[in-house]
C-alpha cells in the first residue's frame, strides 16, 4: 500500500522548541523535573534512553550509552550548561542519573504524566504554545544545529541516528567522542546566540546634568 502524502496544512508532530519556551519550562519546572528537561535539552537524547541513563554511563566529561531505538553507540560532551545541571539534581540513590522527587528511577510513563500536567498547566496559564513535546527536544537540538550550518552527518553522529546511505556503528573511540565535542560546543554557541537575541541587554538611559 502507498503511504499518503501528508496535508501541508498540518502541524508537524514534535516541532522544535523556541528559546522563549525553554527558557518558561526551566524556570518553572520542579528541579526533578528542570533538570530530566534539560539533559534531553542539552543532548538530543531520546526522551526513553535519558530516563534510562545510568550514573555509570557518564565518565568525566562525557556520556556514553546506545540509543535503543536504532541500537547506535553515542558519545556526547556534558556542556558547561549540562554540568550546571547535573550538579542541581536532588540526591537520591537510584542508579539512574535522574529521579522521580521520591528518588526512585523515572519509568517512561511516569515522567510522561507528570509532563503532562505540567505543559497542560502552562498552556491555560497562556505561558507556552501548544505542541510542546518531549521529542521535540530532540527535534530541537537537531534544528538548532542544521540552522547553525552542520552538516547531517555530524548530526547524525551526535543523536546516534542511522542514514539509508552510510549506516555507521560507532564504538566508544575517542575519535567519535573528539568529533561530538565540537559539534556541542556549536550547540551551546548557538543557544546562549539564540537567548541574547531574546533577552537585549536594556540600554543604560543617560541621565541630565
Amino acid at each position: 500500500m502507498i503511504p499518503k502524502r501528508r496535508p501541508r496544512d498540518r502541524a508537524y508532530a514534535n516541532r522544535p522548541w523556541s528559546i522563549e519556551e525553554r527558557d518558561i519550562v526551566l524556570s518553572r519546572a520542579k528541579p526533578h523535573v528542570r533538570v530530566a528537561l534539560a539533559l534531553m535539552m542539552n543532548t538530543g537524547l531520546a526522551p526513553s534512553d535519558a530516563l534510562k541513563l545510568r550514573k555509570d554511563q557518564i565518565d568525566g566529561d562525557t556520556i556514553w550509552g546506545v540509543r535503543g531505538k536504532t541500537g547506535e553507540d553515542v558519545a556526547i560532551p556534558v556542556s558547561a550548561t549540562l554540568q550546571a545541571a547535573l550538579d542541581s539534581i536532588p540526591v537520591h540513590d537510584a542508579a539512574t542519573v535522574l529521579a522521580s522527587s521520591q528518588g526512585a528511577a523515572w519509568t517512561y510513563n511516569g515522567f510522561s504524566t507528570v509532563w503532562h500536567r505540567f505543559k497542560s498547566g502552562l498552556e491555560q496559564e497562556g505561558l507556552i504554545a501548544p505542541g510542546l513535546t518531549l521529542k521535540g527536544l530532540r527535534h530541537t537540538v537537531a534544528t538548532t544545529l542544521r540552522e547553525a550550518g552542520l552538516d547531517e552527518r555530524r548530526i547524525a553522529d551526535l543523536l546516534g541516528q542511522k542514514t539509508p546511505s552510510m549506516a555507521r556503528h560507532y564504538s566508544r573511540s575517542a575519535n567519535l567522542a573528539d568529533k561530538n565535542r565540537e559539534t556541542m560546543a556549536t550547540l551551546e554557541k548557538e543557544n546562549a546566540r539564540r537567548a541574547k537575541i531574546v533577552k537585549p541587554v536594556p540600554e543604560k538611559r543617560q541621565t541630565r546634568p
